[in-house]
């Protein structure tokens, strides 16, 4: 299947793998911050930016992947929701040939 093809139809799932991977990175660059140097009055605004920025991204990786398997859920329901109401128009159309049959005979 074509990547781009693949893209388009899951991209809230291509957008939690990005968010994931942007969330790693920013988790990196701020230990790297904070590796640099031992006092903690210089770590913390790695801390704080890195790893905020880490959790939002996280955050918004789950909700977009959430998403996608919520709407494929939805999209299942549906098409069992199609496939019932023409079970239950051939069984009307059967049924009512049979009930009349029935009546005649």
């Amino acid at each position: 299947m074509n990547l781009l093809k693949y893209v388009r139809v899951q991209w809230d799932r291509a957008g939690a793998v990005l968010c994931a991977i942007a969330g790693i990175v920013a988790l990196l660059i701020g230990y790297l911050g904070t590796s640099d140097t031992e006092y903690i009055a210089e770590q913390i605004p790695y801390v704080l930016s890195g790893g905020l920025a880490a959790v939002v991204l996280f955050v918004a990786a789950g909700v977009l992947w959430l998403s996608a398997d919520l709407r494929d859920e939805w999209r299942e329901l549906a098409a069992q929701g199609d496939e019932l109401r023409a079970f239950l128009a051939a069984e009307a159309a059967t049924g009512s040939g049979q009930q009349s049959a029935r009546r005649d005979g």
